[in-house]
Parts: structure tokens; C-alpha cells; sequence
């Protein structure tokens, strides 16, 4: 057998990772870094930080943080409870374009201690603008799931929904729902009307 050079790998090597980039635009021509982030215009107005309250005039329950990953190619999502005056963390993720179904691909940890249960869904956008977080959360043995008994070994499932209206450049109306063999109900008391207001810098 012919045996390659050390030469060889670092010119083959040094090709392919010059190409990459031409392969990847040749692939997209015409396609700019400002339309190439396009598809998050109808989910920007959520980037930034917010205090969630029941009552708008009340004091925060939770905090939301919303930022772009590197070059707007996604989104990071964060969330606290307040207890106390003291933030502790909720969950956090990522929020992706599936470039075939025309939304965003989901998927949280939604137990930042041990790892046992997350998020996975998708967030869209519906007929009058609001945003929708369609989730399947997943738990693992031991987990405590809202309304459920403790989950076994075998793990078990829940099905929730967000919305987001935007009503001004610093308010948002959410709603976060739980789906039970009755309809759907209130995540918690009041998360069936919940206000977002933008923090400021």
C-alpha cells in the first residue's frame, strides 16, 4: 500500500477548509448576512430582558432573558422564578429555524440541577402575530411534574402551551397553559394572563 505523505494531509486539509465557505454560499447565492437572518424578524420583538408579573402595576414573578446567538443565527432563551427578591433559575435553550417547516425548533433543560426534564416543541408564529411555544415536556425518574405523581422509571410526558402578544415596544402579554383530559388549564394560578415588561439598561 501506498503510504501518503504528511504533506499531503496538510495541503488536502488546508483545501477543504478554504472551500467550505465558497460551498456553503454557492449554495445560497445571493443570500446576505442581514436576509440570511430573515426568518427571525416575525420572533425579534422578544430579544431583551423582561420582568413577568401577573399585574402590570405588581411585583415581578419571573425574569426573561431573550438573546441572539453568534450572528443572529439563534436564539437563547432563559428563564428565573423570583422567591424572596432572589432570582433562581428555571430553564434555558436553544430556539433554532427548521428552514422545512417554517418555524422554530425548540429544546430546553427545564431542571438546571440535575438535568431530568426538558422542553422540546416548536415556536411559531399564528394568524394575528402572536408567537406560540407548542411543548412536550419530558420527564425523568424522579421528577416532579405539575399536576402528575412523582414520574417512574419509565419517564412521562406533558403537553403545554405559551403565547406571546406583543401590545407596545416594552409589553407583552403572555399565557402559559397546561394541556389536561378536561381542556386546557392554567400552568399556575394567573400564568393564564401574564404581563411582560421590558427591563431597562
Amino acid at each position: 500500500m501506498r503510504r501518503l505523505s504528511p504533506l499531503y494531509f496538510v495541503v488536502t486539509t488546508s483545501l477543504a477548509l478554504f472551500a467550505a465557505p465558497h460551498i456553503y454560499s454557492a449554495a445560497q447565492p445571493g443570500t446576505s448576512p442581514d436576509s440570511a437572518a430573515a426568518q427571525f424578524t416575525p420572533y425579534e420583538f422578544l430579544i431583551g430582558e423582561w420582568d413577568v408579573k401577573a399585574k402590570e402595576d405588581g411585583p415581578p414573578a419571573a425574569t426573561i432573558r431573550v438573546k441572539w446567538g453568534p450572528n443572529r443565527s439563534y436564539i437563547w432563551y432563559a428563564s428565573t422564578l423570583i422567591f424572596g427578591g432572589q432570582e433562581m433559575p428555571h430553564l434555558q435553550g436553544m430556539l433554532v429555524w427548521n428552514a422545512v417547516h417554517k418555524n422554530l425548533d425548540m429544546l430546553f433543560c427545564m431542571d438546571l440541577k440535575a438535568g431530568r426534564v426538558q422542553e422540546q416543541g416548536t415556536m411559531s408564529v399564528d394568524g394575528d402575530g402572536a408567537l406560540v411555544r407548542d411543548i412536550t415536556a419530558v420527564y425523568g425518574a424522579g421528577a416532579r411534574a405539575i399536576g402528575m405523581p412523582p414520574v417512574g422509571p419509565e419517564g412521562a410526558t406533558a403537553h403545554f402551551r405559551e403565547t406571546y402578544k406583543k401590545v407596545g415596544p416594552d409589553k407583552v402579554l403572555t399565557s402559559a397553559m397546561r394541556e389536561t383530559k378536561d381542556g386546557w388549564v392554567a400552568t399556575f394560578p394567573g400564568s393564564d394572563h401574564l404581563v411582560m415588561t421590558r427591563r431597562s439598561n
